[in-house]
């Protein structure tokens, strides 16, 4: 099982209740384990939610706001709705900033405490996880959130697709390190959410049903033995009376092909992905370049130095195509990107890889040069799998580290 929620005590507002449903069901299916905390103290505070995984931890603080969020680093936030009234988030307390940012401290210095009993002896730099202000449902377009590198804000609808492409720097767990967490914070697995995303887990094999007891006590005597024999006798010979008298013809019928069941009374039709073959709007990482010379990303819309933007995704025609967009502002990089197998990957849910066609992808090599952006597509000569429900696209190897989108695949 790829996901695990884990919770101090179970949430009574629907809204989470809704939230980590929604956030298990969209690791469910993805490799490695994700474990989601949530609803439970550390430190004295209640934290909303944490989500684990082998190369990151990332601390969540969830506000629900039906509006544009205002906001910044040190002073209140508000929510504002159509009719221009404003409401304050979190009225006598820090800010949804600070209270990530405490939050974190918390965890981090609850990890370092219990180091040798996660990890032993290895070095893991806690100080790495990320700190993110999630809005639910999602965060309107016309927010005024004005924050620095220390806290990533974002819509809920967001979330997923961000701890899935982010990690945590100097950070690697085993499966058996990220379920101690949860374990030393005394939580208790909420296996209801997970049998809900997860409904086709493995059942038990049907039990098989012994010889009828009357067989067996035949079949204990001579006399029943000889009974039995005979009446098997008997039936061959009916048989072959049958075969003799009317004869027999060997009829080959055509292969049936497999028929969805539909509800047609409620209006259903037949699904058909054709009819649907043309995903996504556009997707976009955005990076910056750090002291250092490495790259880290930022929300999208603030100021960033690259922009990796999947464009789009088309499915149409037993083919795949995807359109990738590169922008950059580093004086000093001609940035090349090769597009091939060993810097562009896809896989679906059902864990199946595609291999790029090298010829067909155009150009062969993706030239990025400063402030001018360039456009690559990706040409996979091979038709998605009719069950799969979502693509993970990779972009790797490149100067600007790997970027991963995740495209759900909804008719």
């Amino acid at each position: 099982m790829a996901v695990q929620v884990w919770i101090g005590e179970k949430p009574e507002n629907p809204n989470e209740r809704r939230a980590l449903t929604q956030l298990a069901g969209a690791f469910a299916r993805l490799d490695g384990l994700y474990i989601i905390l949530a609803n439970f103290s550390v430190g004295g505070r209640t934290l909303d939610v944490v989500v684990l995984k082998h190369d990151g931890i990332f601390v969540i603080e969830l506000k629900y706001c039906d509006g544009k969020v205002i906001g910044d680093v040190n002073g209140p936030w508000f929510v504002e709705s159509a009719n221009k009234d404003r409401k304050r988030i979190n009225p006598g307390r820090k800010n949804p900033y600070n209270q990530v940012l405490t939050y974190y401290y918390s965890f981090s210095n609850f990890l370092d405490e219990h180091r040798n009993e996660i990890a032993g002896n290895r070095h893991i730099d806690v100080r790495s996880m990320r700190r993110l202000v999630a809005i639910a449902p999602y965060l309107h377009p016309e927010s005024q959130i004005d924050t620095d590198w220390k806290v990533h804000v974002l819509g809920f609808d967001a979330l997923a697709l961000y701890v899935f492409t982010e990690r945590s720097p100097d950070m690697s767990w085993s499966d058996t390190e990220l379920v101690r967490i949860p374990q030393l914070l005394n939580c208790t697995r909420w296996e209801e959410i997970e049998q809900l995303v997860l409904p086709d887990a493995p059942q038990q094999p049907p039990r098989t049903r012994g010889m009828p007891a009357v067989v067996t006590q035949l079949l204990s005597t001579w006399t029943g033995q000889a009974l039995i024999a005979v009446s098997i006798l008997l039936i061959v010979l009916a048989v072959l009376y049958v075969i003799n008298t009317v004869g027999t013809r060997l009829v080959t019928l055509p292969a049936m092909e497999a028929t969805p069941t539909v509800d047609v009374a409620a209006g259903g039709t037949v699904p058909n992905r054709e009819l649907r073959c043309t995903w996504l709007p556009a997707q976009t990482i955005a990076r910056v370049r750090t002291a250092d010379g490495s790259w880290q990303s930022v929300a999208v819309g603030a100021v960033a130095d690259a922009l990796l933007t999947l464009t789009s995704v088309d499915t149409c025609g037993g083919q795949i195509r995807l359109s990738l967009t590169i922008l950059h502002t580093a004086a000093d990089l001609d940035v090349r990107i090769p597009l091939d197998n060993e810097h562009v990957t896809i896989r679906d849910s059902l864990g199946t890889r595609y291999e790029l066609s090298e010829v067909r992808s155009t150009p062969a090599t993706l030239l990025a040069l400063p402030n001018q952006t360039v456009t690559g597509t990706v040409v996979v000569l091979q038709a998605i799998h009719p069950s799969a429900t979502s693509l993970i696209v990779t972009l790797q190897n490149t100067p600007f580290g790997d970027a991963s989108w995740l495209v759900p695949l909804t008719p």
